[in-house]
């Protein structure tokens, strides 16, 4: 996807070939919907979660988006799998995540592999050790389209708000997402952008 730059923003291509900018994030959240903007790009989404079994679809960045989710029930299987299915710009998307949980139910590591397009993904999800009866975080590793992926995610205990930061590709990110809003700054493919704000709610 390509963007025009941006006052105050830098635009380029970044090593994996993508287009790829800096911009701020306003995004308001109410009931299934999300919409503002990312730089001077719309968003609008419709987004049914958090649901083991649900979709997604909207506009992204200027690209329509569309798909739909199932996580596999950890009531027997502490080791479940996650598919989802769909579209991205036209392109098809197919992303699996393999999740491995601890008796209690916590994330002992998780691994996701997939592809948008012939653009593949993977990624390694392990908790990071905090302060008893902190927030939980995980570190996210892994690569996009040649896109190093290095990421940090916290959730609140009261699960009111959550953030992710980190570098993609040697760029810096910042989302900050609450029950209500969603905002930050966002440098990497654009394609990635609803994947992460998707993950960033599914928690609160």
């Amino acid at each position: 996807m390509t963007s025009s730059p941006l006052e105050d923003q830098r635009s380029f291509t970044a090593s994996g070939g993508y287009s790829s900018f800096v911009v701020d994030v306003e995004l308001v959240r109410a009931d299934e919907h999300l919409v503002g903007t990312v730089g001077e790009q719309r968003v609008e989404l419709v987004l049914d979660i958090p649901n083991s079994r649900a979709g997604i679809r909207g506009e992204s960045l200027g690209a329509p988006v569309g798909g739909y989710w199932r996580i596999e029930s950890n009531f027997n299987n502490l080791d479940s799998v996650g598919l989802f299915l769909g579209e991205y710009d036209g392109r098809p998307v197919h992303l699996r995540s393999d999740v491995h949980l601890t008796p209690h139910y916590a994330v002992r590591h998780a691994d996701v592999s997939g592809a948008v397009g012939e653009q593949e993904l993977r990624a390694h999800v392990a908790p990071v050790e905090a302060p008893a009866y902190g927030p939980t975080v995980m570190s996210i590793d892994g690569d996009f389209d040649g896109a190093v992926i290095t990421l940090f995610v916290t959730v609140a205990t009261d699960l009111s708000e959550a953030h992710i930061n980190g570098v993609i590709d040697g760029h810096t990110i910042s989302i900050d997402a609450t029950l209500s809003s969603v905002s930050g700054q966002y440098d990497g493919p654009a394609a990635l952008f609803p994947l992460l704000v998707s993950c960033l709610l599914y928690f609160i």
